[in-house]
């Protein structure tokens, strides 16, 4: 009987069939050879199969009781009818390095997003970068102390070199006053770079990371809210503009596709404020240069339960979003902690979950 002669296949043509098969069977051939398991955890070929996947949900990011969860909100079908639905994923397990338990695990406070990195704080005022599908932790050690008022964004420069921005808050009725500094994770070192008096940054509000840089909505006491950018490339604030005419007040950021576009939401309380009524505007920029062109991108009405106890203002101060253009929806997370998704018919998912980040599916499908 005639040997069969092995033959191996093109590598390009073997990642193009493997980005085609589904998660779950992708990562059981992680164990079929060296070249497949290195294959398979790269980056490149994460994108190619997250493109060819089925886009029915939302990744995000959910941090529950301290520890941090992938949180899989569905949408598909939501306007035949059908209701959405969230549930959690995979838990993500950040190990204490002080502690000899192995499953001693680490209270997270904040988490701040970059390009599949977790910015953490704690909640005894430490701090690490961490990957968590690799499960690498990088522990800074502050250069003099963490507060839980301090506001920190990861983020890096044009080299790709990651830097950490903190600013240490000090505001009263009478004056502003935020110390700066940036830490590079190059050097391993510390560098305050000023103080800024101008302007206000409220706690509850979120920052995010697009293409390496830090934007974030901060307050004038004069002028109200603006959009305040930090480069890690030049280490400077630069104010640029929300669109124009922007007449709404309680802006909230979000980033929205592979693309990284800016995300801004503003709502406006309507005549029916009494019932809580008032309507979310989505406005999304196609550039983050230093002119930015904005367009409208969604517009929905949220009508609040009829619970007399609910805050209204709990649903806009604070709170983290996606907007989904392909379904015409937005989700929040509210700082009640309840998850909502407001499109023509608002309809509130479950509640009990705090910090909701978008999270990159390529990044995370395989766990």
């Amino acid at each position: 009987m005639a040997s069969i002669e092995r033959r191996d296949l093109p590598s390009d043509l073997i990642e193009e069939i493997l980005s085609r098969v589904p998660a779950k069977s992708v990562a059981r051939s992680r164990s079929t050879s060296k070249e497949w398991n290195t294959l398979l955890k790269s980056v490149s070929f994460a994108k190619k199969h997250s493109a060819n996947a089925p886009s029915e949900e939302s990744l995000f990011i959910m941090l529950m009781d301290y520890r941090v969860f992938i949180l899989k909100v569905n949408l598909h079908g939501i306007n035949d009818g059908y209701a959405p639905s969230a549930k959690l994923g995979h838990q993500f397990n950040l190990k204490d390095p002080k502690i000899s338990e192995v499953d001693r695990q680490v209270h997270i406070h904040n988490v701040f997003h970059c390009d599949g990195l977790l910015l953490c704080t704690t909640m005894d005022n430490r701090f690490v970068v961490w990957n968590p599908c690799l499960g690498e932790t990088n522990w800074i050690k502050p250069r003099e102390r963490y507060k839980m008022t301090d506001y920190y964004a990861l983020g890096y420069d044009k080299d790709k070199s990651y830097k950490i921005l903190r600013v240490d808050r000090q505001d009263n009725d009478m004056t502003t006053k935020n110390e700066y500094e940036v830490y590079d994770l190059t050097s391993n070192s510390w560098r305050v770079l000023g103080v800024a008096t101008d302007w206000v940054l409220d706690k509850h509000r979120r920052g995010i990371c697009v293409k390496g840089n830090t934007y974030l909505v901060a307050t004038r006491r004069q002028f109200g809210d603006f959009l305040l950018s930090f480069d890690f490339s030049t280490e400077m604030f630069q104010s640029r503009y929300f669109p124009y005419p922007f007449p709404f007040g309680n802006a909230s950021l979000s980033v929205v596709g592979e693309e990284e576009q800016i995300c801004l939401s503003g709502t406006t309380l309507s005549p029916h404020v009494r019932s809580g009524d008032f309507k979310v505007l989505v406005a999304t920029t196609s550039s983050v240069g230093t002119r930015m062109s904005w367009t409208n991108s969604i517009a929905a009405l949220y009508r609040n339960p009829k619970d007399k106890s609910y805050n209204v203002y709990n649903f806009f101060q604070g709170m983290s979003f996606l907007a989904d253009e392909q379904n015409n929806v937005v989700v929040y997370l509210s700082l009640d902690n309840v998850l909502h998704v407001v499109g023509d018919e608002p309809m509130i998912i479950t509640h009990k979950w705090r910090i909701l980040v978008e999270f990159p599916y390529h990044l995370a499908q395989f766990l």
